[in-house]
């Protein structure tokens, strides 16, 4: 029996639904201006998101709100000076500041004049259409000096590639989330990679960070003109891609998953969309590519400041 894309063979749920499903959790992330730097991709109504909060709190367990990690603030994302009585002044409730609906997950709604399939949404920055069909091959060395090629890792199942940026603070706190799921995924056949495409972030800077909270994912530098990671059209720290060796699709590109957004931390994420990928992936599931308006620091690639 052949499974429809993005469909479950044991449950009949479509795939799709099970990566993207969660929008108004998501809408209720709110994006703090020092690191978005731009218009959200998908932007929420003011009514949807009180009324999404009254049923986030409603469902969420109790004791939750205990045991979750401090998120990502303000003075964080702007990388503030904590020692300058200045920035101690602007984190006060009342200097706190302007802030609007974070973008939600877009999933990419049925396209029936075209015979089916997916019509794919334009990012926020860049105006692409993401994900691209397909990445190109590259030839980078990571934080330790190792040389990797992309298109020699042809024996992997899958590779997940994230963008990497140092100090960014929803990195940062996701680093347990990564080191999860290539515990779960890695003895199964999938490589995980970071690519760190900024000017001022020297090896010896990621080699140190990396070293600091014990990850053990390889980060690998982009040449000096970013020729690897600015046609990819991401646009944030933790931007994760999926990549099916061989053909080089990109299957998915968006966020990890939702359990840290601007201005919340919870302990569990309630959506896993590159593991719910990975699984249909490994259990031979055809996948729609789909795209998830991300969050994080934003990449800054000379090409885009200069265009």
């Amino acid at each position: 029996m052949t499974a429809s894309p993005m469909t479950s063979k044991a449950t009949g749920i479509p795939m799709i639904s099970r990566i993207l499903s969660g929008t108004a959790i998501a809408a209720l992330a709110f994006s703090i201006a020092a690191c978005s730097g731009g218009e959200a991709a998908a932007p929420v109504s003011e009514a949807a998101v009180p009324a999404a909060a009254e049923t986030a709190q409603a469902a969420q367990p109790e004791g939750e709100a205990a045991a979750t990690a401090a998120p990502a603030d303000a003075a964080q994302m702007a990388g503030m000076d904590h020692s300058d009585p200045a920035a101690h002044a602007a984190m006060a409730p009342s200097a706190a500041p302007a802030v609007s609906p974070a973008p939600a997950p877009v999933m990419a709604p049925e396209n029936k004049d075209q015979g089916g399939g997916y019509v794919l949404p334009a990012a926020a920055v860049t105006g692409h259409d993401l994900p691209h069909a397909k990445i190109a091959n590259f030839k980078l060395t990571d934080q330790t000096g190792k040389a990797w090629e992309l298109y020699k890792l042809t024996d992997a199942k899958a590779i997940v590639l994230t963008m990497h940026t140092k100090g960014c603070p929803i990195g940062q706190q996701l680093v347990p989330d990564f080191k999860d799921i290539q515990a779960k995924y890695g003895p199964k056949g999938v490589q995980f990679l970071m690519l760190n495409s900024n000017s001022y972030d020297t090896p010896k800077m990621i080699a140190d960070e990396v070293a600091s909270f014990k990850s053990v994912i390889p980060v690998l530098k982009d040449t000096p003109d970013q020729a690897t990671g600015e046609p990819l059209g991401v646009e944030r720290a933790t931007e994760t891609l999926v990549i099916q060796p061989g053909t080089w699709k990109i299957l998915y590109q968006g966020p990890l998953n939702d359990r840290v957004t601007y201005g919340r931390a919870r302990a569990k994420a309630d959506q896993q969309y590159v593991g719910n990928v990975l699984d249909a992936m490994l259990t031979g599931h055809a996948v729609t590519p789909a795209y998830i308006a991300p969050e994080g620091c934003i990449l800054v690639f000379d090409k885009r400041q200069k265009g």
